[in-house]
């Protein structure tokens, strides 16, 4: 074993994809992937940016309070963390039934921080 320099994998059954999903209740949820790959740790809140023409959803997570965040709820126990968005949601007019679920974020570089960045996909209706 002295020429391999092994770590031990240790996380079956964790949650280790990055993800940020949008709920039908109208809150974005934090995988517990991406709290630990962008180490989310003393996170107080996050600004939200809404993209109309792309319908696109910008997150900046801030480590000091700051005008105008969102408090985020960080989910010790489980590892994620929830943004509650009722009221962003309806100031840009989005039903969150409409776009709920899971979507792998991008990471965008603006002036001075990174801003992730879910481009939400509307529902198709059933036949």
């Amino acid at each position: 074993m002295n020429e391999y320099q092994f770590e031990e994998y240790n996380s079956v059954g964790g949650r280790v994809i990055p993800s940020i999903s949008l709920g039908a209740a109208g809150g974005f949820g934090i995988s517990a992937g991406f709290v630990k790959k962008y180490d989310l740790t003393g996170v107080v809140g996050v600004k939200l940016f809404f993209d109309k023409e792309k319908v696109a959803v910008g997150f900046k997570f801030l480590k000091t309070g700051e005008e105008g965040m969102v408090k985020i709820k960080l989910a010790p126990n489980q590892g994620g963390a929830y943004i509650t968005a009722n009221s962003f949601l309806i100031k840009y007019d989005l039903d969150a039934k409409d776009f709920s679920g899971k979507y792998a974020p991008k990471e965008v570089d603006s002036a001075d921080t990174k801003i992730y960045v879910i481009e939400l996909v509307k529902h198709q209706p059933k036949a």
